[in-house]
């Protein structure tokens, strides 16, 4: 690729789909793309789109080495905005004062993200500002568990945690003596929801909505994670999303998770203040760079009729009974073909032709981390709200 007139976009966590099509976007919009991992091996650094590859520390493990070295990056090739796609951007904004001026960090005050990211505190906002939400218990300790007053089925989660993890739903009165307890980290218990499931993902500057998309959650691992992506249109998600995201004066990537009740309505379960799947769903058409600029008046958004998928996510997961959801296996042979492979690109074929090699080296994280494969892919990208200590 030769550089461009454009703006030049450090975009991190190389090895995931949402960072290879982010940076085809910005690529065929004129833009200089530099992408970073802590894996040497991650599909986006094979793109045409990448113009430059550093392997960095990991931002889990080494954070303050992770952003002194992105600084160094930022300064050394004049990078003029670098975009965190995973929750490297809790870790990037609690440390924004690190980085130069001339390199804006596409991501808002530490205070917001980490308010967003905890889903107690998450769900705490939401009351506090009158917004339906779910009825929710915060649990520390089994003194904590012996207090539940559910009457209904309600779900456990970590308040850190992903949406490939480990989601449990529970009855009123089930044994919970199985439940570990992590300081810092207490579980969730939510009201189990019901009703049509939607995800979104948003492009927001100062408080405003510039780029945005939605999509039903049908194919997912373990029912959670999206491996299918289909743009619908739907005007509640999308005023919910409009009032909240001026409301909080957001800036950066963000995600929410949506159940559609047909007796109560719109109930937000859960916010991503990252990127998420949805941006798969734009096309170079799109012009979704000006989004992340400021650079548009009006809102973009996916064409209708887009379809995407994670092939090889699908290969491995789509057909299982939790991701099948009801549907038949010709019905996922069907949605297969029909569904065009975020990865694979005629005109940039080697991210595809590379992705073996790609999973080879997420395996080996999975072996290394003893986790799972969908635990594997993020595990080193994680932040689990520990505070991190600036030494000198």
């Amino acid at each position: 690729m030769t550089e461009s007139s454009g703006k030049h976009v450090l975009i991190t966590f190389g090895r995931s789909f949402l960072t290879l099509n982010l940076a085809r976007l910005m690529s065929a919009a004129g833009h200089r793309v530099t992408i970073v991992d802590s894996l040497p091996i991650g599909i986006t650094r094979f793109s045409h789109a990448t113009s430059a590859f550093f392997r960095v520390p990991s931002p889990k493990f080494e954070p303050v080495a992770y952003c002194r070295r992105l600084v160094q990056i930022a300064v050394d090739e004049k990078v003029d905005m670098i975009i965190p796609i995973h929750e490297e951007t809790d870790i990037l904004s609690m440390m924004a004062g690190l980085f130069p001026p001339g390199c804006e960090l596409f991501l808002s005050p530490f205070a917001t993200e980490k308010q967003l990211h905890q889903k107690a505190e998450f769900s705490r906002l939401l009351q506090e500002k009158g917004l339906p939400g779910l009825k929710y218990a915060t649990l520390s300790s089994p003194e904590d568990v012996a207090a539940l007053d559910f009457t209904t089925p309600f779900a456990l989660k970590r308040v850190y945690s992903r949406g490939s993890q480990k989601v449990y739903k529970v009855a009123p009165g089930d044994d919970l003596s199985w439940l570990e307890f992590e300081d810092g980290n207490p579980w969730l218990a939510q009201q189990w929801a019901s009703g049509a499931r939607y995800c979104t993902y948003s492009v927001c500057r100062d408080g405003e909505v510039l780029a945005h998309a939605a999509y039903p959650v049908g194919y997912a691992i373990d029912g959670n994670s999206c491996l299918r992506f289909e743009s619908v249109g739907h005007p509640g998600i999308l005023n919910w999303v409009t009032e909240f995201v001026a409301d909080v004066g957001f800036t950066g990537n963000i995600g929410f998770d949506f159940y559609d009740d047909p007796d109560i309505g719109l109930l937000t379960i859960e916010c991503n203040p990252r990127a998420t799947s949805g941006i798969m769903l734009f096309a170079a058409q799109d012009g979704i760079d000006r989004a992340f600029f400021g650079e548009t008046t009006e809102l973009i958004t996916p064409r209708p009729d887009v379809d995407k998928m994670i092939g090889l996510g699908m290969l491995l997961y789509g057909w299982r009974r939790k991701s099948l959801n009801g549907r038949k296996f010709r019905d996922f042979v069907r949605d297969f073909r029909h569904s065009h492979d975020v990865v694979w690109a005629s005109d940039d074929r080697r991210p595809a032709l590379m992705l073996p090699l790609a999973y080879l080296y997420i395996l080996r994280h999975c072996l290394k981390y003893k986790v799972g494969l969908a635990e594997g892919f993020m595990h080193d990208h994680e932040w689990d709200g520990k505070e991190i200590i600036i030494d000198g």
